[in-house]
């Protein structure tokens, strides 16, 4: 028997109806642009097919792969899809127009199948240009021929540029800037452009042009670095909840966890919660992460096991086995979270949301 998702004591509490607010809220931000919602990675651990349900209003989503968008469209979505990834075959171009996902192209692999095809059926594509980010995308020299080359294929759709942003999480950093001029170098703004993503979106107006993408913002997790400072109105979608197995007396001297790294500096009260990196929730610390248990922040101690996490609740009063423990949420933001371990939300997010059971609310 599988001893992940219903099996288990951990689960995440998708709340739809916050999910539903970030979109509003981005969208405005975006001055009312086009906000393709970024599902790819099963929506960032939420549940694509629920999550696409869930936002039936939206004017567009994104996946990283084929077979993401075709699930998309057999479940019964019908808006624009686009393939961030592109088509890796023969095979998959012709799922690309059977099935109406718009392809992103970033390789002359594309363009070469796209020349072989007889009949593209008016598929509608977006050609990615790099403009910094060194992953995906033609050189930006190249796009008035690719331009061209494309406008030359009779059965081919619309045709729409992208790039994407490397550094936009960081507001002090002006690479974002050297990007947005390199794009307004080349003097397309005849062409419907995508170039934000959630950071663009939140801390580059510049970046807002018809279409824009949100991936980790729709679920609520704040991606740039005034995060702290700023008051951004994004309400987590995902919260992590568990249970206390036991409630344990120690004195001071004693060792908690694997390889004895935590002492206790007092005489102590331990819970131990039925969560641990089986369930996605990082490892690795370097600061004291928090759980929240009867309302109260508790500072999590020693190492994180497989199946178990042991936090300090000498503060609260009485804590009995089944009490629930909110591990991330509200309070504690799996930002802060993400922050403490060295890694970011999008992690803990998609490791959480593939391993746990989910439920649904709104």
């Amino acid at each position: 028997m599988n001893s992940h998702g219903p099996n288990r004591h951990s689960r995440a509490i998708i709340d739809l109806e916050a999910l539903r607010q970030n979109y509003r809220y981005l969208k405005k931000i975006a001055g009312g642009n086009r906000l393709i919602a970024v599902v790819k990675a099963d929506a960032y651990g939420h549940g694509a097919l629920e999550v696409a349900r869930a936002l039936d209003h939206a004017d567009a989503f994104a996946v990283a792969a084929v077979g993401e968008g075709l699930a998309l469209r057999k479940a019964g979505i019908e808006q624009k899809i686009l393939v961030m990834g592109g088509f890796i075959s023969k095979e998959e171009l012709l799922l690309c127009i059977e099935h109406d996902l718009d392809p992103v192209l970033h390789h002359q692999f594309h363009l070469d199948c796209l020349r072989a095809q007889g009949n593209l059926r008016d598929l509608d594509v977006w050609l990615k240009v790099d403009s910094g980010m060194g992953r995906l995308g033609f050189p930006l020299d190249s796009t008035r021929v690719l331009i061209d080359f494309l406008l030359g294929l009779d059965t081919l759709g619309s045709l729409r540029l992208m790039t994407h942003l490397a550094s936009a999480d960081n507001i002090d950093n002006g690479f974002t800037d050297n990007q947005v001029n390199a794009i307004d170098s080349l003097q397309l703004g005849e062409y419907e452009w995508g170039i934000a993503n959630s950071a663009g979106i939140l801390g580059w107006p510049d970046t807002h042009n018809l279409w824009v993408r949100a991936g980790i913002a729709l679920y609520g997790a704040d991606p740039l670095s005034d995060r702290k400072m700023a008051q951004r109105e994004l309400r987590p979608v995902m919260t992590m909840k568990s249970a206390v197995l036991a409630v344990n007396h120690h004195r001071r001297g004693d060792l908690i966890g694997y390889s004895g790294t935590y002492i206790c500096d007092k005489d102590m009260s331990i819970a131990v919660l039925a969560a641990g990196y089986a369930d996605g929730y990082p490892r690795h610390k370097i600061d004291t992460a928090q759980v929240e248990i009867q309302g109260r922040l508790c500072d999590i101690i020693g190492l994180v096991s497989m199946d178990m996490i042991t936090a300090d609740v000498s503060e609260l009063g009485e804590v009995g086995v089944g009490d629930e423990v909110t591990l991330f949420g509200v309070s504690p933001n799996v930002c802060d979270l993400a922050d403490c371990s060295e890694t970011i939300s999008y992690e803990i997010l998609c490791n959480v949301g593939a391993h746990v059971k989910r439920e649904y609310l709104g």
